[in-house]
């Protein structure tokens, strides 16, 4: 896809994200799918939508355009995060947010023997990771370096949703790594920019919701949190090396487990800058 089409891509997927989002709303509220935020206001939940019908809408695109050199590598992905979204939804809908943690679901497991929907979901990224990593590999990959991959993506994806109990939070930390890594891919590495294609519908839906999620009037839900963790993680692994992964990999663990055995929200909190950063454009 040259400069001129992505160009146009950008734009149609930018204007309907924004038409989308009076459309989605509406949805969500007829629906009755709506929750108390962390400031007790009811606003809708799921906007999360929105990135996943963008993916499609970039599927649409990618024919019409007749781009088949882009094909294989964006269908494995498209249908990989389609599988997040369709958990992440599932848990948006009869999830239980009283279990939290790893050792929250096992201890759920422990006293009912049924798998707790964040356990279901937990299985799903899994094997989403999996199919995708091994999908992606040339056939020479070896079996561990796959491995590394499959667990960045599970802890990429969980790492949002964590993230994901403020407004803004989530998408502040995806938009920036995914900036971040745009540059170092695009002009210290040299990738080419058909690599970050797949990605595109995701970020541009970010940057769309960005401004209702941080105002407090709409929540990105697990399919939302979710998928803005698993398209990170992806734009990781095709960017970087496998020992690059592994020390990413070692943050994400030493995260999680702060978040085990803490609040990272009160985290931030007690850090002044993360605090402002954290604050900043939040109304």
């Amino acid at each position: 896809m040259g400069f001129v089409g992505s160009f146009l891509d950008l734009i149609v997927l930018a204007g309907a994200g924004r038409w989308l989002l009076p459309h989605v709303q509406r949805f969500l509220e007829a629906h009755h799918q709506v929750e108390l935020n962390y400031a007790g206001q009811s606003i809708p939940r799921g906007f999360g939508i929105v990135l996943w019908l963008l993916l499609w809408l970039q599927e649409l695109i990618l024919k019409l355009a007749h781009v088949s050199s882009l094909e294989t590598n964006h269908r494995m992905y498209l249908l990989a995060a389609t599988v997040i979204f369709l958990i992440g939804w599932t848990d948006d809908l009869i999830g239980s947010k009283a279990i939290k943690g790893f050792s929250g679901h096992y201890r759920y497991w422990l006293n009912t023997k049924t798998m707790s929907m964040g356990a279901v979901k937990a299985v799903g990224t899994l094997m989403a990771a999996a199919w995708l990593t091994v999908s992606d590999g040339s056939g020479k990959t070896p079996i561990w370096e796959m491995g590394v991959g499959i667990l960045l993506l599970v802890l990429m994806t969980n790492t949002l949703n964590l993230l994901d109990v403020r407004p803004g939070r989530s998408l502040k930390a995806y938009v920036a790594m995914t900036f971040l890594i745009g540059v170092i891919g695009l002009f210290y590495l040299h990738l080419p920019a058909a690599e970050f294609v797949p990605i595109l519908p995701v970020s541009i839906g970010a940057v769309c919701l960005y401004k209702l999620d941080i105002g407090g009037r709409g929540m990105l839900g697990d399919a939302g949190a979710n998928l803005l963790g698993f398209t990170l993680g992806y734009e990781v692994m095709i960017t970087f090396p496998w020992w690059v992964q592994v020390f990413i990999i070692a943050g994400l663990i030493l995260l999680h487990k702060l978040a085990e055995v803490s609040s990272l929200t009160r985290m931030i909190e007690r850090n002044r800058l993360l605090n402002w950063l954290d604050r900043l454009g939040r109304t």
